[in-house]
């Protein structure tokens, strides 16, 4: 008899309320688990964009760095659109800011006293949607034959030059910075005065739902 009803009592299925108790702490670890494990994603995300934007940084500071220090003296515009650098008006005033930075070289040629010829153009660029997102993007002019110097051509002289080199604003090929933002004025560079330059702007990553950024501000000045 003792025998036939602990047999009885092993063989006895959970109670209802022992299932639901059950099913409410795998439901607790459960839920636990999976906000872990977004958390954890958005960690490694957000971990791994900012490495992408301290890359971009570096990369970039160091490249327009380099391209100033190259240069004999540099023009800020409002941009690289025809119609805001075809005058000597349109160079951008010290404290005021563009999205156009223009770097020039210059030499004495043939001989170290004779008079300097144009050796090289540089420009820095952005073209920034509604949102004041975009590329910044760079192109070149180099001169194997130094170019003279042409003053004669009136005010607007070195505006001239520029526009027979770069008659539009088409060349978007080298792009220097995925994606950023300007933050001097909703510009990327401002004419701090005496040739020197600051590089005010926000790095962009990531996606809409999910965007990671880094502000960047650097003084450049070419070598005068």
């Amino acid at each position: 008899m003792n025998t036939r009803n602990k047999t009885d009592f092993s063989r006895h299925g959970f109670t209802l309320t022992e299932i639901l108790f059950s099913l409410a702490i795998f439901s607790l670890v459960a839920t636990g688990l999976a906000i872990f494990m977004v958390q954890s994603s958005e960690s490694m995300f957000w971990a791994t964009q900012k490495s992408i934007i301290t890359n971009d940084v570096r990369n970039f500071t160091t490249r327009i760095s380099n391209e100033t220090l190259g240069a004999n003296t540099g023009y800020v515009y409002k941009s690289f659109a025809p119609t805001d650098r075809n005058e000597f008006s349109d160079q951008q005033q010290s404290g005021e800011t563009g999205d156009c930075l223009v770097l020039i070289s210059y030499d004495p040629y043939p001989d170290p006293d004779d008079d300097k010829h144009y050796t090289k153009l540089v420009v820095f660029f952005r073209k920034p949607d509604q949102s004041g997102e975009s590329p910044v993007y760079r192109v070149e002019k180099s001169f194997p034959t130094p170019v003279s110097i042409n003053t004669t051509e009136g005010y607007d002289h070195f505006e001239t030059f520029l526009a027979k080199h770069f008659p539009d604003d088409s060349q978007t090929e080298d792009i220097v910075l995925e994606l950023s933002r300007g933050l001097a004025d909703g510009n990327l560079f401002r004419n701090f005065g005496n040739n020197t330059f600051i590089v005010n702007g926000e790095i962009l990553h990531g996606n809409k739902v999910k965007e990671v950024t880094n502000t960047y501000n650097l003084t450049i000045s070419p070598r005068g």
